[in-house]
């Protein structure tokens, strides 16, 4: 996938809160209104001033040198401002001097008191749509991994995924919704403050421009910086994630062999990777900050002294260069603010990136046919199909085979020899590379998934059962199941007994991938699942080659009542149990090289009789 623009990428995750525009525009307005608020208090210094003191010698009334305010807006609405100014004047300076102060301090906590009013609601809006947004994203960045293809994942590590949903999505906080706010709150406080600023005094406000270019080149510059340092820094978290994942997840197998120190080692390496990524974007994101302060604080010096100056000739009003200093020590706090913005969205808009990568990957549904098939009625027709991986290594080659209605195949081979592949293309899994799979002379390629898989029950050799109640994983995918169709398809299973000696019984929670249950057990609930679905296909990835001899006979007969009367391909590890199979298939380096019942390729020289005479003797 190219990469996107920043600008295109931000505009697309403001399309995630159109659910909640009007919130967006409350938010905007009461941080409008938050921001002009904070400006009026910068106006109160020279009221504040002139109460305590008295009228200054000098230009009176806060309007800068003479000429000063003409030169930057036209008659009638310097006149406007006048007018309120002077009305706001004679409110303030009415009465005793102990009576003006008094008034002033309460002027000042009603002012105060409302403008908390609307950052408080301006925050609370803030938080409730970047939590809404987020949730938006995880819930279709997840949907949408459900419905990617299998090929997605044979590239894929199973931590970078996690790391998309978690870790990502979490970097995206603060980068749409907070930063549109604090871009709003922050950019208006510093006009209102420049406004100030030049209204006071012109001359003085010409000494600072020079800032403003410097700021936005350096801000320019760090920018580009933090977007690639963050995508880096994240590439590095789901380094981490995966290596979590692998360990956690393969426990066992880590303290079979003595390994926790070695794993130990290797996540510290990832670990150290991702902490060296981070200070290196960090690094860039933390200059921008003290440098902007650095240079707002040098004009103000500036202007301490040139103001002085000005005042000391009467050409300016004290009450007027302190509230000209207090607007430039202002206008530093937001472009502060906006330098540290700069790194979350920065880091963000690089999380998004990733995040986006996953969304416009093309789904099973996107290729899917529109055909909606009701039932299996004839055959299964493979017609000189080839596979290869996208790596270009074939797999299967000119494959040719027809499966009767009600008919037992069996994929038998060495490993490697394309028998899952086999299996793995009829409910499309994966797509031939050339060739065509046909159901009742119908191109399964024009057949929509969910009624394509619908026919299909699928039982594997590693079983994969959830975190979740027996009941639950027997019903899995069937909404309003019936409990005494759950319990006739476990005893069907040979699974109801050892299910009803369990404390809960169909209620008992089984843990992570059913570890709380044997092998055998783990493999009774897989059947009792398919046999619930009632599959008019099946594919059966023979499930007793890791078994004991009890456990292979209770799972065998609960495997021979689920192939009864339904069409199954099955793949064959122990060839002893395929011997009932109408017929046999025998695969070697992806193609077909015998076909026959049991007794007619034990009857004659090749591959099947070699591997059965092998396994007799193992």
């Amino acid at each position: 996938m190219s990469i996107q623009s920043p600008g295109k990428i931000y505009l697309r995750l403001l399309g995630y809160l159109h659910p909640w525009w009007k919130r967006l525009v409350v938010l905007l307005l009461c941080t409008i209104v938050f921001a002009s608020l904070s400006g009026v208090t910068l106006t109160l210094i020279p009221p504040f001033l002139h109460i305590l003191f008295g009228s200054q010698v000098g230009v009176e009334g806060g309007g800068g040198e003479s000429g000063g305010g003409s030169l930057l807006v036209p008659d009638s609405v310097e006149q406007r401002i006048d007018s309120v100014t002077r009305r706001a004047r004679d409110f303030i300076y009415e009465g005793t001097q102990t009576e003006r102060l008094a008034r002033f301090c309460l002027i000042l906590i009603l002012l105060m008191a409302v403008k908390n009013v609307f950052e408080y609601v301006s925050t609370y809006q803030t938080i409730f749509l970047e939590q809404s947004m987020l949730k938006r994203i995880r819930d279709e960045l997840y949907g949408k991994i459900q419905l990617l293809p299998l090929s997605f994942f044979d590239t894929q590590r199973t931590g970078h995924l996690i790391s998309r949903i978690t870790n990502d999505v979490t970097n995206l906080r603060g980068a749409v919704v907070g930063s549109l706010a604090s871009i709003i709150r922050n950019g208006l406080m510093a006009i209102i403050a420049v406004t100030i600023v030049f209204y006071t005094s012109w001359r003085l406000s010409l000494l600072t421009i020079v800032i403003v270019p410097i700021n936005v080149a350096l801000i320019a510059i760090i920018s580009r910086k933090l977007r690639k340092g963050s995508m880096r820094a994240q590439e590095r978290m789901a380094d981490m994630t995966s290596v979590l994942q692998e360990t956690i997840s393969g426990v066992r197998v880590v303290k079979a062999f003595g390994m926790e120190r070695f794993e130990q080692r290797k996540f510290g390496s990832f670990n150290l990777r991702y902490f060296r990524e981070y200070l290196k974007m960090r690094r860039f994101a933390e200059l921008a900050s003290p440098t902007s302060e650095l240079l707002g604080m040098t004009a103000s010096v500036i202007i301490l002294w040139y103001g002085g100056r000005l005042v000391i000739s009467q050409q300016l009003d004290p009450a007027d260069l302190m509230m000209f200093i207090g607007a430039m020590l202002w206008v530093v706090t937001p472009i502060k603010h906006l330098s540290k913005l700069n790194a979350v969205v920065q880091e963000g808009l690089a999380s998004a990136q990733r995040v986006f990568e996953i969304l416009d990957v093309d789904t099973e549904e996107d290729t899917s046919g529109e055909y909606e098939i009701g039932s299996f009625e004839r055959e299964i027709v493979y017609e000189g199909v080839h596979f290869s991986y996208k790596s270009g290594m074939p797999v299967l080659e000119d494959i040719d085979l027809r499966i009767g209605r009600g008919e037992v195949v069996a994929l038998v081979g060495s490993s490697g020899a394309g028998k899952t592949t086999v299996a793995d293309l009829l409910p499309r899994f994966y797509r031939p590379t050339a060739g065509r799979i046909l159901i009742d002379g119908r191109d399964i390629a024009s057949i929509s998934l969910q009624s394509l898989r619908a026919l299909m029950g699928i039982v594997t050799q590693e079983t994969i059962l959830f975190n979740d109640s027996v009941f639950n994983n027997i019903a899995y995918g069937m909404d309003d199941c019936p409990r005494e169709d759950v319990v006739r398809a476990a005893a069907a299973a040979n699974a109801r007994q050892f299910i009803e000696a369990m404390p809960d019984k169909y209620d008992t929670v089984i843990g992570d991938r059913g570890v709380q249950l044997s092998g055998g057990q783990r493999q009774r609930i897989a059947i009792a699942r398919a046999l619930l679905k009632d599959p008019q296909i099946l594919i059966l990835d023979e499930a007793t080659s890791s078994l004991d001899a009890e456990s292979e006979a209770l799972v065998q007969g609960a495997i021979d009542r689920l192939v009864e009367g339904r069409t199954t391909l099955v793949i064959a590890h122990r060839l002893s149990t395929i011997k009932k199979a109408d017929r046999i298939v025998v695969l070697e380096e992806g193609r077909i090289r015998q076909i026959g019942t049991h007794e007619e390729l034990i009857g004659e020289e090749g591959i099947y009789r070699r591997l059965y005479s092998l396994q007799i003797r193992a």
